[in-house]
């Protein structure tokens, strides 16, 4: 009887520990696959990593996991635990810059447009001064709209 409790209790100890070491390693491949995710369309670009304690540093990200951030910062390859790491910030590109673009053009298109047909007989001075005024007006917009800096924060 005394063998038959001590098998079973051998036997649910190992259990326990296998079963705890798999919930953790579980975990932390989680964790892996989703700092992976979060990173795999700004490699290659530069970004700003935001740190817990100290200030932020900006480079080029070559390569993320789980566990480091590799980056090229100056030259000289770095690299930065995850653990240290609060967030990371992409700036604005050439992207946000056409959409920016495009919000101008559409609303100075649409105040012109309004302006022709509201006004009927009016000089195209004053047609393409509504225009101007409203690509302005649409600018700006997409300017507060799109053209920001992004900041994700890490899991």
């Amino acid at each position: 009887m005394k063998r038959t409790v001590f098998i079973i209790a051998y036997f649910l100890s190992i259990l326990c520990s296998v079963y705890g070491a798999q919930v953790f390693t579980t975990g932390d491949r989680g964790k892996d696959m989703r700092i992976q995710k979060l990173v795999r369309d700004v490699v290659g670009t530069t970004i700003t990593l935001n740190f817990k304690e100290h200030e932020p540093v900006t480079g080029t990200l070559i390569r993320a996991d789980g566990t480091e951030f590799i980056m090229e910062v100056d030259g000289a390859t770095e690299s930065f635990p995850t653990e240290t790491i609060r967030s990371y910030t992409i700036k604005a590109s050439i992207a946000e810059g056409f959409l920016v673009l495009a919000s101008a053009g559409v609303v100075g298109g649409f105040g012109a447009g309004a302006s022709a047909l509201l006004f009927k007989g009016l000089p195209f001075s004053t047609f393409r001064f509504v225009a101007v005024v409203f690509a302005i007006l649409g600018g700006w917009i997409g300017y507060d709209s799109f053209f920001q800096d992004i900041e994700i924060a890490l899991p």
